[in-house]
């Protein structure tokens, strides 16, 4: 009886002391080893719903939109505005058209009676126009160039007829383009989309 109880006793001792590691390298994975490892154990903390940082671009870019009609050039001028972007309508002016033509017509009986004076003296090409307060005139041709239009004149005069002038006109704005600016990859994302309906529309970098 007494010999089990020295065996015990010799046991214990020879598994504490491989437990100390006094013969030899004991197991990492072992939890006392685990926690005898640990530096500041005491400090940790467990975060959670921890979101990682999202990567931002403080970049922007300006690119021209061109090939839009006025109510086109509007509207993406909104939807640019819309997702936070900088947008700027610039029309485009049409080339000054050159007309021959008698004005100062006070009525359309007296546009009538001028009109079939002209077709009289062989002008075949007439378009009447009534303009306000009840008067009219009738051109009688439309010309790129005040040349043109002074050479066509020359030619209504050797025919007889002399009451016909040149005259300039602006022609109404129908085309524009559009600047846009905004963060970089958004707008570079965004403006293809943004432009795909309109099919003569391009992009273009912006004029410095």
């Amino acid at each position: 009886m007494r010999l089990l109880f020295f065996l015990l006793v010799l046991a214990n001792l020879v598994f504490f002391a491989w437990m100390q590691g006094y013969f030899g390298a004991s197991d990492e994975d072992r939890e006392p080893q685990r926690l005898a490892n640990q530096l500041h154990a005491d400090k940790l903390r467990i975060v959670r719903d921890v979101q990682p940082p999202v990567a931002t671009d403080g970049g922007t870019a300006c690119r021209l939109v061109d090939g839009l009609t006025v109510a086109d050039a509007e509207t993406l001028k909104a939807a640019v505005e819309a997702f936070g972007g900088e947008a700027k309508t610039l029309p485009l002016p049409e080339p000054t058209l050159y007309v021959v033509l008698i004005g100062d017509l006070a009525n359309q009986t007296a546009a009538n009676k001028k009109a079939a004076e002209l077709t009289r003296f062989g002008v075949k090409d007439q378009q009447p126009a009534a303009l306000e307060g009840g008067r009219h005139e009738i051109v009688l041709g439309s010309f790129p160039d005040e040349p043109a239009a002074r050479e066509f004149l020359q030619e209504l005069v050797k025919r007889g007829i002399k009451s016909a002038r040149v005259e300039g006109r602006e022609k109404p704005v129908s085309r524009a383009r559009v600047e846009t600016r905004a963060a970089a990859a958004t707008l570079l994302q965004q403006l293809p989309k943004l432009i795909a309906s309109y099919a003569d529309a391009t992009i273009g970098e912006c004029v410095p």
